[in-house]
């Protein structure tokens, strides 16, 4: 009897996982552009989704690398940002209660304000003085497609665990 119990607890866990694994991964998080949302190591659970909207954290492929970033603004919105750092979406400032500084990031190349693309994503980083995002050319507004899903959960390290 308690060996049926420990295979059949054992196949549970691995149904659990195998699930886990398959519709929300986990990654590490690199570098400080989310800063200070997320930080260097912290380990985050990503829901496979193409259904975000505007202020949530997205995993984006990027030159073969998982870019976290903050969604600021969906297809046709008009953007725009301001010589101070503050970021408007259709003429209404955003309430970013999230960022530490607005220093901007002196590789930023985009003119504003700019009209989101059809099937693409404004993002930006938490750390706007050192986030590559859609502020620069190189990577500009995102394809939809290049979206893995969004950031649900902040597990590790344990004492700043986060749903989101």
């Amino acid at each position: 009897m308690k060996r049926k119990i420990t295979f059949i607890s054992l196949i549970v866990i691995c149904i659990i996982m195998f699930l886990i694994t398959t519709f929300c991964p986990f990654y590490t998080v690199e570098g400080s552009s989310m800063s200070p949302t997320l930080s260097y190591n912290d380990l985050v659970c990503i829901k496979k989704t193409k259904s975000f909207k505007q202020g949530d954290l997205v995993a984006i492929n990027y030159n073969n690398k998982l870019l976290i970033r903050r969604v600021i603004a969906l297809s046709g919105d008009k953007v725009n940002i301001d010589a101070d750092g503050y970021v408007f979406v259709n003429d209404k400032k955003l309430e970013e209660n999230y960022l530490t500084s607005r220093k901007d990031n002196p590789l930023r190349d985009e003119v504003f304000p700019c009209i989101v693309p059809s099937e693409k994503v404004f993002v930006l980083g938490d750390n706007r003085a050192q986030a590559i995002d859609s502020r620069m050319r190189d990577l500009g507004c995102i394809d939809q497609d290049k979206i893995i899903g969004k950031v649900v959960m902040k597990v590790y390290p344990i004492t700043r665990f986060t749903i989101y």
